[in-house]
């Protein structure tokens, strides 16, 4: 069973949104775009420009004045604190955000705190059994979690037996018996008792909560002066993008802002981290594609390998050296996730093509890895279209201690983890919580969202598994269209296609879930094709019905050097691109970056002025 053939689809225009959007003040090509992406109307101007003062008040969190009591408690007590925090960039960031907020603003004393980052492969995601067992060794008063510790009433019990508070700061999906009862507070917008945006971070969340930390100190005065926490957005901004939560303009705002403001400050360059990674980049400026694309695979690849410590001692690095030495073990670690994930990728797509193909697609690898595992869920999303799991003996790829990692039992059965990502139409944890309903017991352990979850089960459960998984969220799809899907943003006049377009979609930058970067159709006449690197990339001169030339490139157009090229000189096709700029030797020209051919679409490209047809289109 092969890929079944994308559909092409163009976005609807809302004519009267877009009316409003231009009254509004965006220019002809912006509000025709944001009328076809959002449902309803955005002040444009806040939109391009977001301002600090228009976040809301973090209060609205549940449990917030209950937890910042406590941790200006432990401040004034000098207890000793442990932060508790996720493996990936997300959680890395937290920790940045929690332990330079202690020490270079609250004035706490760096030998009174201590960070403990989950191992992905040995310990697994959250406060499990293991991290337990290192916090008590440290034996602190307090536990700040981050982006973690929502589902893991059992452990934080533990904790509570011996003495420790936990205060869990999170993002992710509360269990259905509700928040954990032995935590201190629970500090989680997605509790049904809160009233605040729930799509932010982790790393959002804990920001929040140290900006209350800080205003109740200088209330009860603690000291006479702390420093504004707003220097901390760049690691906000950074794990905003990284975690793919919502970055639309009437759903995400808070994250929009958030980014905005946290990318203006990575991009001044004020820590040394951020030196070192600009430098890498011979200083073109750093936006949501460079965080997500280049920063961001670097920083998680530690954890995704190993211990994840690296990652947070190069967001916190004190001087340019150590950044760089830091930032070149990243790399280094990044080459190989790409090799490992390269080779995890090829052979889930074996297993899939080997079968018929169901709604919802569950994978076991039994040489898996664990670490690079929901990078191929997502790969498996994107090339059949529907919700996919990949799973592994838990522990399946730790480089230290494998086979007592790869023997992780449950009374003495194998157990297997998983990681899930998931299409627009479901949402993965209440997927997940259905089996967990229907199917008491297979599963031992998950948690997630609505793009993304985990799961541990005994390896004996699998194959019961991928059938429930299937019969479940088929269930929840019924009616959808499950096949990969590219969707497009209509056509380009002529004259839009220009560096002007460019700049003007640059004002809308961070691009992320959600919010993905705009790719249009039209008609070429294809006037030169060579190969570029490899061979796999090729660009092309373009020419326009109207005679308009442009250069264009298309990144893997083809599986290697040696296979035929897809597009053939003085062929005329229509195209799904998108508008870039190019910058060699200080001159900037405009560039198109092919992602796709359309192989019809009514004869020709959509209506340039806005309302397309739904009817989609195959693309090869």
């Amino acid at each position: 069973m092969s890929a079944p053939i994308p559909r092409c689809r163009p976005r609807q225009v809302d004519a009267d949104l877009q009316a409003e959007l231009s009254r509004r003040g965006a220019d002809a090509v912006l509000a025709r775009f944001l009328a076809g992406r959002l449902t309803q109307p955005v002040d444009v101007a806040q939109t391009l420009a977001p301002g600090l003062g228009d976040l809301p008040n973090p209060d609205a969190i549940p449990d917030m004045g209950r937890a910042v009591a406590r941790i200006c408690r432990a401040i004034r007590e000098q207890e000793k604190i442990v932060f508790a925090v996720d493996h990936d960039m997300d959680g890395q960031a937290s920790a940045a955000v929690l332990w330079t907020a202690f020490t270079g603003h609250f004035g706490v004393a760096a030998d009174r705190l201590s960070v403990v980052s989950s191992h992905r492969l040995r310990e697994g995601y959250g406060i499990t059994a293991p991290v337990v067992a290192r916090i008590r060794e440290l034996n602190p008063g307090l536990v700040i979690s981050a982006d973690k510790g929502s589902s893991d009433e059992a452990r934080i019990a533990d904790l509570k037996a011996a003495g420790i508070d936990v205060i869990v700061t999170d993002h992710h999906a509360v269990p259905a018996e509700g928040p954990p009862a032995s935590a201190y507070a629970c500090v989680n917008p997605t509790r049904e008792d809160s009233g605040f945006d729930p799509t932010v971070c982790g790393a959002a969340v804990a920001f929040f909560c140290m900006a209350r930390v800080r205003t109740a100190l200088l209330e009860e005065g603690y000291c006479k002066s702390i420093p504004p926490l707003t220097p901390l957005l760049d690691y906000v901004a950074v794990a905003t993008i990284a975690d793919c939560v919502s970055l639309r303009p009437d759903t995400g705002a808070v994250n929009r802002t958030l980014v905005h403001h946290g990318l203006r400050r990575l991009n001044a360059q004020l820590r040394p981290c951020w030196q070192v990674f600009c430098e890498s980049r011979e200083g073109a400026p750093v936006d949501s594609q460079t965080v997500g694309f280049q920063l961001a695979p670097a920083v998680a690849a530690a954890g995704r390998l190993d211990w994840a410590d690296v990652g947070f001692d190069f967001l916190t690095a004190g001087g340019r050296e150590s950044a760089a030495r830091l930032w070149n073990t990243l790399l280094e670690e990044n080459q190989e996730r790409k090799a490992v994930e390269k080779r995890v990728r090829e052979a889930a797509i074996a297993v899939v093509d080997a079968g018929p193909l169901p709604s919802a697609i569950a994978v076991f690898l039994a040489d898996g890895h664990s670490g690079v595992h929901g990078i191929t869920a997502s790969r498996l999303v994107e090339r059949y279209g529907r919700p996919a799991a990949v799973f592994a003996p838990r522990g399946r790829g730790a480089r230290e201690d494998d086979v007592a990692a790869e023997a992780a039992t449950d009374g003495g059965e194998p157990l297997i983890s998983g990681s899930f990502r998931s299409i627009p139409e479901l949402h993965m944890r209440d997927a997940l919580q259905r089996i967990d309903d229907a199917e008491p017991g297979l599963l031992v352990g998950f948690g997630g969202h609505a793009g993304a979850a985990g799961a541990t089960l005994r390896e004996a459960d699998f194959v019961r598994f991928a059938a429930v998984f299937d019969t479940v969220c088929a269930s929840m799809l019924t009616g959808v269209d499950l096949r990969p899907c590219q969707w497009v943003d209509g056509a380009l006049e002529p004259a839009e296609i220009s560096l002007h377009t460019v700049d003007s979609f640059a004002r809308l930058d961070p691009w992320g879930r959600d919010f993905p970067l705009p790719q249009f159709a039209g008609r070429f006449q294809v006037e030169s094709v060579r190969a570029l690197g490899d061979g796999t990339h090729l660009k092309f001169g373009l020419s326009t019905p109207g005679g308009e030339q442009h250069e264009a490139i298309w990144f893997n157009a083809r599986e290697d050097a040696d296979a035929p090229l897809p597009l053939a000189v003085g062929e005329s096709c229509d195209l799904i691109y998108r508008l870039q700029d190019n910058v060699w030797r200080g001159v900037r020209r405009l560039q198109l970056q092919v992602v796709c051919t359309a192989d019809a679409w009514d004869g020709a490209v959509p209506n340039p002025a806005g309302v397309a047809s739904e009817s989609g289109s195959a693309v090869r």
